[in-house]
């Protein structure tokens, strides 16, 4: 009796595991070509380059680090015009901006401005080839770095003259206590050399 009560319960259960089965892989599969039709909101990578992004930044930095410090403000100049004229090519002019404000030249070095620009540049640029996308990355994280040392350097200043400002006032109460003990010590011998007369 207990043989035939399992065989009953095997074959009830055998249509309903085939069910769960197909009815899983089914589910599997519908959300398996729902991931493949979705495009990504993020950046894209191309390994093709368009014509917003014809040029590799680090080439254009190499050829940056070759300029002179006037050459490298006429640049600047030609940049910001092609920025501020074009509505194609913004994205970069933007890019050759960010690179020209990062450079260690003393003319030149906008790191502030460089990452407000670098932030603008990832929003507006959807299609970067991976090569310029590595080499922004990178140089957002040395902005990032750079403004955090800036920043640290700023309060050591800061630190730096208010503890400057309260020596100095110490100094000058010093200054003042001695002044007061040097006129009392004239006294004092004045005093003493009335006594020695007198005496």
């Amino acid at each position: 009796m207990k043989i035939t009560n399992l065989s009953v319960k095997h074959s009830t259960m055998r249509p309903a595991k085939q069910c769960l089965s197909i009815a899983f892989i089914l589910l599997l599969t519908s959300l398996s070509t729902a991931c493949q039709v979705t495009e990504p909101t993020a950046i894209t990578h191309n390994e093709n380059t368009n014509a917003n992004d014809s040029v590799k930044y680090s080439q254009y930095y190499l050829t940056l680090k070759t300029l002179s410090n006037k050459q490298l403000l006429l640049e600047e100049k030609k940049q910001q015009s092609l920025l501020t004229s074009q509505l194609n090519d913004i994205p970069l002019s933007q890019g050759k901006l960010i690179l020209l404000y990062s450079l260690p030249n003393p003319g030149l070095n906008q790191p502030y401005k460089a990452k407000r620009l670098l932030n603008e540049h990832l929003l507006t640029s959807n299609k970067m080839s991976k090569d310029n996308l590595a080499f922004i990355m990178l140089l957002r994280d040395q902005l990032n770095i750079q403004l955090r040392l800036l920043e640290k350097q700023a309060r050591a200043d800061k630190e730096y003259n208010q503890q400057n400002d309260e020596h100095r006032a110490t100094i000058e109460e010093l200054n003042q206590q001695l002044d007061l003990v040097n006129k009392q010590l004239i006294l004092l011998k004045k005093i003493d050399q009335n006594i020695n007369e007198r005496g």
